[in-house]
């Protein structure tokens, strides 16, 4: 995968959602989401936040598996949040919609392309987990929207 350049935005990663059609914990009925996941390192060059890996994680809609919500706080919402309530509504808000537009398709191709047609920013796919990589900036209030890497900022 290419590696996301934030522009000038002080945060820069993707939404990533499931398709559904992946192998073992990624093949499911429905498309979900997996998480938010700021891009840095040898990822990308965002900023990161400094959330707390041991605030107590919200309750949410998007997401039924309270482990796996808390491995996606501790593993990539403390970086792009300093709060759990605040980062998981995002994440929920971020991906409703596309989620939406997902269900019902039979392929990751045609998932991708009915976000694209929709002016959705999917920025990759990954056929190993059937997963949808939609970019995301937020700016220094923490506030993540979606949006392609050339209106980053």
């Amino acid at each position: 995968m290419a590696t996301m350049n934030c522009g000038s935005a002080p945060y820069c990663g993707v939404l990533v959602l499931e398709s559904g059609f992946g192998t073992g914990n990624y093949n499911h009925p429905t498309p979900v989401v997996h998480g938010l996941w700021p891009e840095t390192g040898t990822y990308g060059n965002s900023g990161c936040f400094n959330g707390n890996p041991s605030a107590t994680i919200p309750t949410v809609s998007c997401y039924t598996d309270t482990s796996f919500q808390t491995h996606e706080w501790t593993t990539h919402g403390v970086c792009a949040s300093n709060d759990p309530v605040t980062f998981f509504n995002s994440v929920c808000d971020l991906s409703a919609a596309p989620l939406q537009i997902m269900t019902g398709l039979t392929s990751l191709a045609a998932m991708s392309n009915a976000l694209k047609s929709s002016g959705y920013p999917v920025w990759n796919s990954a056929a190993p987990n059937s997963q949808l990589y939609l970019s995301a900036c937020a700016g220094k209030d923490g506030v993540w929207k979606l949006a392609s890497t050339s209106n980053f900022g």
